[in-house]
């Protein structure tokens, strides 16, 4: 079972990756997902959230309202890391679970893809891979992206990149990069280019 971690900034396409790889056969776990099931009331992280966070960050229905939460911790950097803290081991030992749940099935899948953004911010996920790919694209592409798929100001995207890691730490964890900075017809050849170069030989 060749497993394969996808990464990358807001915009820069790694959900359009997911999906191509998807279509190629392989299984997909959704890190951001896994998080947010993480959330949920009786949880894991639900408890320790709301107990670092306050009940200022809970919707009238007692779930955590992400937006709440996302204002709370993101305003500075003490409670972002603290966020992290408390989500990130969650995530690596659910996916752990989730990997070892795959592999012992009779026929596991040749390839397993986690489409994880943050893989920066939580890099003990590295050790669960066999390899990282990255997707990148300038700012003003990743902005325009944004723009056009609506649900987010041009105000928060830009902030929500300011609060992501530079690119260069990202680059120090990925085996391989994959620059869209063109249109999805350019990015799906290169991801062909790579499901051949990369993986093919490692699953044949």
């Amino acid at each position: 079972m060749f497993v394969l971690a996808v990464t990358g900034g807001l915009g820069a396409g790694k959900s359009t990756a997911a999906a191509f790889f998807a279509s190629r056969g392989a299984e997909v776990l959704d890190a951001d997902a896994i998080a947010k099931a993480l959330l949920e009331p009786d949880a894991p992280a639900y408890a320790p959230v709301v107990a670092r966070f306050g009940q200022g960050v809970l919707a009238e229905d007692g779930r955590i309202d992400r937006r709440a939460l996302a204002a709370a911790a993101f305003g500075d950097p003490r409670s972002s890391a603290d966020l992290d803290a408390i989500v990130h081991p969650l995530v690596t030992r659910e996916i752990e679970r989730v990997l070892d749940g795959l592999a012992a099935r009779a026929v596991p899948p040749a390839v397993v893809v986690i489409d994880v953004p943050l893989l920066a911010e939580a890099p003990e996920l590295v050790d669960l891979v066999d390899l990282v790919l990255l997707i990148t694209a300038p700012e003003d592409v990743r902005l325009s992206r944004v723009a056009r798929r609506g649900g987010m100001s041009e105000k928060d995207a830009r902030a929500r990149l300011a609060r992501q890691l530079p690119q260069e730490d990202r680059r120090a964890l990925a085996n391989a990069e994959i620059v869209n900075a063109g249109d999805e017809a350019a990015l799906q050849e290169a991801l062909a280019s790579f499901w051949t170069r990369e993986v093919e030989p490692r699953v044949s």
